[in-house]
């Protein structure tokens, strides 16, 4: 299923993680299941298509394929959540704004299934809110 992260505009899509290249908000056509206006959230590129995140005023979800000129390939099912990041895919400077380098460490070993201190990792567990409100990553561990 492809998944748009409600707080960055991430998309999931074919396993891969896409960064916005746009917000724009702009009609993109009409919803097939009520025929309402759909409305963009988010355009993401990849090497040979763009993808257009699209809901209606009913709520209804779509991602819309095209390829690079522009002419539409289909559409296919999306949902919005919250995205779930490895520790491991974080930039370092982003984990020591909230962790120590005992909890990053612990986190990383986890992770990798290696031995790790428990007390660092429910120490680093208690902060994942906070490092989510800062930078919209929800950590995956």
């Amino acid at each position: 299923m492809n998944q748009l992260d409600e707080t960055s505009h991430n998309l999931i899509f074919e396993g891969k993680r896409l960064e916005p290249v746009s917000l724009d908000c702009n009609m993109v056509g009409f919803c097939s299941k009520c025929d309402l206006d759909l409305e963009s959230l988010a355009y993401h590129s990849t090497e040979s298509n763009w993808l257009v995140c699209a809901h209606c005023r009913n709520e209804h979800l779509i991602l819309m394929r095209y390829d690079r000129q522009w002419n539409w390939q289909g559409d296919y099912d999306l949902e919005i959540g919250t995205e779930k990041v490895s520790v491991s895919s974080i930039a370092k400077e982003k984990l020591e704004t909230v962790f120590t380098q005992a909890e990053i460490r612990d986190m990383l070993a986890y992770e990798q299934s290696a031995p790790y201190t428990r007390q660092n990792l429910y120490r680093a567990r208690a902060k994942y809110e906070k490092f989510e409100k800062l930078f919209g990553i929800k950590i995956d561990v």
